[in-house]
């Protein structure tokens, strides 16, 4: 083989929210083995981007890794990469959050490795194409990007890099070749050989490859294989003996110019523009792809990362959150709070695809409750606001107390759609709706035997234990959710149908308004109860107090029947299985030392809210949260109302 360049990066991760075991073991697993392994082969010049949870991490525990990496450095073999510090998608962030986060990073290099980074891995490799000025303005002269970038610009040639530019300001983007990521370290040096001499056949002078580090040591199997088995050992001394140079990108954009000029459209990489997308229309684009011509692709690409927003609520509310508690901190210019905002602009718990992300719990609690800390460093204003928090034209109304943050969505049957306990900075809502997933469907498999695989080609098939929760909301998972249900309804009827059967006034709009310092909210409809029709009116009423909230509820039998009728209202809560009583008529929280207390309820129904999800490892059954329902049999004659019906939110002591 003729002398082929080869370029190398290396991108290493672990979520906000994030197990310190699972954290330690990544770092034991993967990311000292590879270093210190690779500092013996000085010819393996390569990128390395830690982002800034690891840079801490590392700071506190590993000293012996920032030792080695700053000898590395020093001997021109490691070019350090920059980004936003706590790993944000930077097109899903205030710009001058985004200013700041690469600002932290910045700062962290030149403190305690001395360097100032000419590129920048981009979280995701998510890529708008504002972000060509925004990046040249903060200083960099390069990114890495996936290939099919490229190839929906038209590009064929992907040995080199590329120039682009916004508003006049340029920057350099190098492609990465997907082959090479699905290659490098799963399969024999054979295969890799050969697809080196396939890139000089095509007339290519140069490999480009920039991928996650966990696939070194952690990912399923690949410990035994990189390390064990001796693969990245091999690969180094086959790099050492073969006609292959090892190269900087910078020091590759010094010797070489761009391969020309391109404007690239919002995109990912191939599996994110897949997963983004709904079961059916990611089954379809699956196909038509397989049936299209590699050259067609130019054409047919799948969704983009906003799309995420669209397809879960759950990542459009916390990023709306994100968004107002950004606004008030710079408003109130409170540096104090922003270290809380930014760990929570990462981006893990904001999607999902292979990897859990959205679906794992203590991702998404980790981020809540940073808001919620950098809310605390905010002036207190109690009372109501009115606001359109998630930004769909519609007001909400914000409720802050002693005890409590609180928003109701009129729009959506009157629901709650946050609660946070100051005291515990805990969002006590924040729980997933059950969806169907495409995983749900299609079962995955791939690779080859003897081989480790690519988290993308681990066998997964449904495990039976899991078919019992495939079954999906009908409506989105938030609280003070009213229903009108049959008088005698049993506790198994309701649990085998609730979730699909919502009736008329979950997800409806309520008239709301404000009287004094209490929110009214209040609906009218018809309701199917078994083989007759009522015409309902619900109205209710949400009252701050010191510590607790009080919610009230008037019911009137519009009919002139008379009427007998089950009332609901439903609560789901962010608690494990472990994580509460039922005692008498109130649901208890030990540990938050907080209680759901009702007035007189018939009964109190509690339900696992659980959900199947793939990981980077096999299929997981997670509890999302528990459903409460608390029950009132009501009889009315026509025209009647009931007497007030009381549901308490408290803070206090709970007697064992």
């Amino acid at each position: 083989m003729n002398k082929i360049k080869f370029l190398f990066a290396v991108h290493n991760h672990q979520p906000l929210g994030n197990f310190p075991q699972v954290v330690e073991q990544a770092y034991t697993q993967a990311y000292w083995p590879f270093l210190n392994l690779v500092s013996k082969y000085p010819g393996f010049k390569f990128a390395l981007h830690f982002t800034g949870f690891l840079w801490e991490f590392i700071l506190e525990k590993h000293p012996e890794a920032l030792k080695l990496i700053k000898q590395m450095i020093k001997a021109g073999q490691v070019e350090l990469l920059g980004g936003g510090f706590y790993e944000p998608v930077l097109t899903q962030i205030p710009e001058q959050d985004g200013q700041a986060q690469i600002e932290l990073m910045n700062n962290f290099l030149a403190e305690h490795l001395e360097v100032k980074p000419a590129g920048l891995w981009l979280a995701e490799r998510v890529w708008e194409p504002q972000l060509a000025s925004f990046l040249h303005r903060a200083g960099f002269s390069y990114t890495l990007l996936d290939e099919e970038h490229f190839h929906y610009a038209g590009q064929k040639n992907l040995y080199g890099y590329y120039l682009t530019e916004d508003q006049g300001q340029p920057l350099s983007i190098f492609p990465i070749d997907k082959k090479l990521r699905y290659l490098i370290p799963f399969r024999s040096l054979a295969e890799i050989d050969n697809y080196f001499q396939s890139i000089e056949e095509r007339g290519g002078k140069v490999a480009i490859i920039g991928d996650d580090g966990e696939k070194f040591g952690l990912w399923p199997g690949t410990n035994q294989w990189v390390y064990e088995r001796g693969w990245l050992k091999s690969f180094l001394q086959y790099l050492d003996t073969n006609q292959i140079e090892m190269l900087s990108f910078s020091a590759y954009m010094a010797q070489h110019e761009p391969l020309g000029s391109v404007y690239l459209p919002p995109a990912s990489y191939e599996e994110m523009m897949e997963w983004v997308l709904p079961p059916a229309k990611q089954a379809e684009f699956i196909r038509l792809k397989a049936s299209l011509p590699a050259e067609s692709r130019i054409f047919l690409r799948g969704g983009q990362f906003r799309d995420f927003d669209l397809k879960y609520s759950e990542s459009h509310h916390l990023r709306c959150r994100a968004i107002q508690v950004s606004a008030e901190i710079h408003k109130n210019d409170l540096p104090e709070a922003r270290k809380d905002l930014y760990q929570a602009e990462c981006n893990d718990a904001y999607w999902h695809g292979v990897f859990g992300g959205l679906y794992l719990p203590h991702l998404r609690r980790a981020v809540s409750s940073k808001l919620i800390s950098a809310e605390l460093k905010l002036p207190f204003r109690s009372g109501w606001e009115k606001m359109d928090l998630d930004l769909d034209g519609r007001d909400e109304f914000e409720l802050k107390t002693p005890a409590f943050f609180i928003w109701v969505k009129p729009s959506a049957g009157g629901s709650i759609i946050e609660i946070d306990d100051r005291f515990s900075t805990f969002n006590l809502t924040d729980v997933l709706t059950k969806r169907q997933e495409f995983y749900h469907l299609y079962s995955t498999s791939g690779g080859q035997a003897g081989e480790a695989k690519s988290i993308h080609e681990v066998d997964r098939i449904l495990p039976p234990e899991a078919q019992k929760w495939l079954c999906f909301d009908q409506y989105q998972r938030h609280s003070c959710l009213d229903r009108i249900v049959a008088p005698d309804i049993t506790r198994e009827e309701y649990e085998q149908s609730y979730f699909q059967e919502i009736g008329n006034f979950i997800g409806r709009e309520y008239q709301s308004s404000l009287e004094e310092d209490c929110l009214v909210l209040q609906r009218e409809e018809e309701c199917g109860l078994r083989d007759s029709q009522a015409r309902i009116k619900i109205k209710k009423i949400i009252r701050p107090g010191q510590n607790s909230v009080l919610l009230a509820w008037e019911i009137e039998n519009r009919s002139e029947a008379s009427l007998n009728f089950s009332f609901i209202s439903e609560w789901n809560l962010a608690l494990f299985e472990n994580e509460y009583r039922i005692k008498a008529n109130r649901v208890e929280l030990p540990g938050q030392q907080l209680f759901l207390e009702a007035a007189g309820p018939t009964e109190i129904w509690d339900f696992p809210i659980k959900t199947i999800s793939q990981s980077e490892k096999d299929f997981e059954i997670i509890t999302q949260g528990i459903s409460f329902h608390f029950l009132w049999r009501l009889k009315l004659a026509g025209g009647e109302k009931t007497g007030v019906l009381y549901l308490t939110l408290n803070h206090g002591q709970i007697d064992d």
